[in-house]
């Protein structure tokens, strides 16, 4: 009996490879084995046996028969250990080979054993590879720092699949958070201070989990794993991991790669601050940090476009301090400048969220009032009275000094930005010329 199964058996671990490379999970990997012994000796009276570490014992194969069965031959793989039972009508076939059988599933659960972690390590390399692709994507597109500091949350908390994540950034002696989502909607973090971070995180620290003491007493309750954003010896940011959604740990991978990705998070942060400012210098007035000519000419341009486009009315407010070179030679150039600088505050906090203030040069001002007709504007005019009133009393030294002002709307005196300004500076002119501390609206054409 044994020589006229020897061509079945030998054709067993073929058989099992095979059921191995098709397998999908563990239950199907046992459950194609068992059916290729059903298969080989000819009757559906096999059952497998299944033990993992203490948990049950697990049976497959049908329910009819099995309490009948009797042990054949069994194999183990690391914690698991497996039975193979037959019925009676072949139990006696199957002793003689059992041991073959059993080996043959041995190298079977092994050789899956392998694969999968091979395909586990294969599955992180991938993993990693497009996380570095999508931070080359970052780092090859400019965006805003608040833009970016989304992206960095958004990116990180999704690789390493956080429930929630928090983005601190350096602030007046605090680590506040500027940026954090979370899935379960839980409060946003308080701040923290940098002292005690950078005493429990000195910088260059790679990334880390919140077991140590000092950091677990800093960071928020669920912080599981911190990764500094350092540039150099500058530390950009400071970014805070919750438990992970498939509930597994911040293992030493995950650690790795954090500061991989951290780095590049790191550059892409000091980027976009780098553009913002370049951007900030060729658009903004040195001394007032209101926008400059340049810009205040771009926006004309744009305002015009849109109030002709959408049929609405924009009005142009040019305005100039009166016989402001007095106050340059009585207190100096310094306080002449530190007038402007006042003035530019006045102006910033009378307008509106979607008004435009600029500084052309020397003491002349715009500001450029969307949706507001010429009459309309008045009554800017009237609240920056009020705050040049409280400017007074709170620096009498400037005495109370005027402004006057030239209107022009569009489209009722131009459709483009020379004729605009030019009906502007005319009106500004009459002013002047009309006695000081007044406001002309621009003559219609």
């Amino acid at each position: 009996m044994g020589t006229e199964l020897t061509p079945t058996v030998a054709s067993l671990p073929t058989a099992f490879a095979a059921a191995c490379r098709q397998a999908r999970t563990d239950s199907e990997l046992y459950e194609r084995c068992r059916e290729v012994l059903a298969h080989r000796f000819e009757s559906d009276h096999v059952w497998f046996a299944i033990q993992h570490g203490s948990k049950a014992i697990r049976t497959i194969g049908n329910a009819a028969g099995v309490e009948d069965a009797v042990e054949v031959g069994h194999c183990e793989s690391g914690e698991t250990q497996l039975i193979i039972l037959a019925g009676s009508d072949i139990a006696e076939a199957m002793r003689p080979v059992a041991m073959h059988v059993a080996t043959g599933l041995s190298v079977v659960l092994e050789l899956r054993s392998v694969l999968l972690e091979r395909q586990g390590a294969l599955d992180d390399a991938v993993f990693q590879l497009r996380a570095l692709r999508q931070v080359a994507r970052l780092l090859s597109s400019v965006h805003s720092t608040e833009e970016t500091e989304h992206l960095i949350l958004d990116f990180m908390a999704e690789v390493f699949f956080a429930w929630w994540a928090c983005l601190y950034r350096p602030e007046h002696g605090m680590y506040k958070p500027k940026r954090y989502r979370a899935l379960d909607q839980t409060g946003v973090p308080g701040p923290i201070p940098m002292a005690l971070v950078e005493a429990a995180l000195p910088g260059g620290s790679a990334a880390t989990d919140a077991s140590d003491v000092a950091l677990a007493a800093i960071m928020p309750p669920g912080t599981e794993l911190i990764i500094p954003l350092d540039a150099g010896n500058e530390r950009l940011a400071l970014l805070a991991l919750g438990p992970r959604l498939n509930n597994l740990v911040y293992g030493r991978a995950e650690r790795d790669l954090a500061g991989t990705l951290s780095f590049a998070a790191a550059i892409a942060l000091k980027n976009s601050e780098l553009v913002e400012r370049l951007h900030s210098a060729a658009t903004t007035d040195e001394l007032t940090q209101l926008l400059n000519r340049r810009a205040l000419e771009e926006r004309v341009e744009a305002e015009i476009s849109r109030s002709l486009r959408h049929q609405i009315k924009t009005s142009f407010v040019l305005m100039d301090v009166d016989r402001f070179k007095l106050i340059n030679d009585t207190l100096g150039h310094a306080a002449g400048d530190r007038f402007l600088t006042l003035l530019g505050e006045v102006l910033t906090n009378k307008a509106r969220s979607l008004d435009v203030v600029g500084r052309l040069g020397g003491d002349e001002f715009l500001v450029i009032l969307p949706m507001t007709s010429a009459p309309e504007a008045l009554t800017f005019i009237e609240r920056l009275h009020e705050g040049l009133c409280e400017l007074a009393g709170a620096h009498p030294e400037f005495a109370m000094a005027t402004l006057s002002f030239g209107i022009s709307e569009v489209p009722r005196h131009g459709r483009n930005a020379s004729t605009i300004l030019a009906a502007a500076d005319s009106a500004l002119y009459a002013a002047k010329h009309g006695g000081r501390n007044l406001v002309e609206i621009a003559r219609d054409p």
